[in-house]
């Protein structure tokens, strides 16, 4: 059983991730919706990070004392499922819209977000 602190420091690790992912998906949008190449490949890698983390660490953020592990590959199946997923989407309905489609799973996933790193579990 683990104690009060412990609990404490999982806690606000929990809530560290989500607050970063709601900055990392509003900042992948802005760079998206601003046209930020630059070389340096920030745009890539936001955006790529959100999209593997976000929507699974939404979904994730419900599960009540799970092990991290448990956490963090459900987090990376539902991010990677859901990046699949819209893809699939696009492809088959010719409507291939990478950047409105990262809006939609931004604007999908952040509330869910702020509410892991608002309300303690």
């Amino acid at each position: 059983m683990p104690s009060a602190g412990e609990l404490t420091r999982a806690r606000a690790a929990r809530r560290g991730v989500a607050v970063a992912l709601v900055v990392a998906g509003v900042v992948a949008c802005l760079l998206n919706l601003f046209d930020v190449a630059g070389g340096s490949g920030l745009r890539l890698f936001v955006t790529i990070g959100f999209l593997l983390l976000g929507p699974g660490w939404a979904a994730a953020g419900f599960l009540r004392r799970a092990p991290a592990a448990h956490v963090w590959l459900l987090t990376l199946g539902v991010g990677i499922a859901t990046s699949l997923l819209a893809a699939q989407i696009m492809v088959s309905t010719t409507w291939w819209h990478p950047d409105l489609m990262l809006y939609i799973v931004t604007v999908g996933s952040v509330p869910f977000l702020l509410r892991h790193a608002v309300v303690a579990q």
